[in-house]
C-alpha cells in the first residue's frame, strides 16, 4: 500500500459526505426558518437574515469538501484524458460554493420575516451570490463532460454514459418529485442534482482507490 493512499481515500471521502450533509442541513433549515416557504422560495435565500450564517457556513463547508474531493480525484486519476481538467473544474465548482457562502442573498418580501416591498433592494453581494450559483452549475456541467470523456477513454462506457447524462436525468426526475409533493420543483432539483452527481463520483473513485491500495 502506498504511503499516500490513506490520505487520498480521506480526500475522496470528503466528497462522499459533502452532498448528503449539505442537502440535509438545507432541508432542515427550510423547514424550520420562520417565513421560508418551500413552495416558492429559493434555498440560497437562507443566507439572508440573522440566521443566515448557518447556511453560509454550510455552503463554505460543502465547497471546501468539494475542493478536497477534487484534490483526491487528481491524485487518483494521475494521468490520461481528463486527469487535468476534470479535477480543476470540480475544484472550481467547490470554490464557487465557498464564494457564495461568503456572501449574503438579498432579502425578499416576506423573508426574512417582516421584510416589506419598501425594504427590498439589490446589493452587490446579492448579485454576486446569484452569479456564484450560476458559475457552480457551469463548472459542474463542464466537469461532467470531462469525466465522461475520461471514463469513455478507459473503456468504461457505462460510467461514461452515467456521468454524461446524470445531471439532466436527475434534474428531470427531481423536478417531477417536486411537482408531485407540491413544493418548488426547480429549487428542489437545483439543490439535489449537483450532489447526486458529486456523491456518485466520490463513491466511484473511493471504491477504486481502495481496490488499488489493497495489497496483492
Amino acid at each position: 500500500m502506498s504511503e499516500r493512499a490513506p490520505s487520498t481515500q480521506a480526500l475522496l471521502a470528503c466528497g462522499v459526505v459533502a452532498g448528503p450533509l449539505y442537502v440535509v442541513v438545507t432541508l432542515v433549515e427550510s423547514l424550520t426558518r420562520d417565513g421560508f416557504d418551500l413552495r416558492h422560495d429559493r434555498f440560497s435565500w437562507l443566507t439572508a437574515g440573522d440566521l443566515g450564517w448557518i447556511h453560509q457556513v454550510a455552503m463554505i463547508g460543502v465547497g471546501a469538501l468539494s475542493v478536497l474531493l477534487a484534490v483526491g480525484a487528481g491524485r487518483r486519476m494521475r494521468e490520461g484524458r481528463g486527469a487535468v481538467w476534470g479535477p480543476r473544474l470540480l475544484a472550481l465548482f467547490g470554490a464557487a460554493y465557498v464564494a457564495g457562502g461568503l456572501l449574503r442573498a438579498d432579502a425578499v418580501v416576506g423573508f426574512p420575516p417582516g421584510t416589506t416591498a419598501e425594504m427590498v433592494h439589490q446589493s452587490w453581494h446579492g448579485i454576486a451570490q446569484n452569479a456564484s450559483r450560476s458559475a457552480s452549475s457551469l463548472f459542474l456541467v463542464g466537469a461532467s463532460l470531462v469525466f465522461a470523456s475520461a471514463f469513455a477513454a478507459q473503456g468504461r462506457r457505462g460510467w461514461a454514459c452515467f456521468y454524461a447524462t446524470a445531471l439532466p436525468a436527475a434534474f428531470a426526475a427531481l423536478t417531477g418529485v417536486g411537482l408531485a409533493i407540491g413544493g418548488n420543483p426547480v429549487a428542489l432539483a437545483f439543490l439535489m442534482t449537483p450532489w447526486v452527481w458529486v456523491t456518485a463520483l466520490a463513491l466511484n473513485l473511493y471504491g477504486r482507490e481502495r481496490v488499488t491500495a489493497s495489497p496483492a
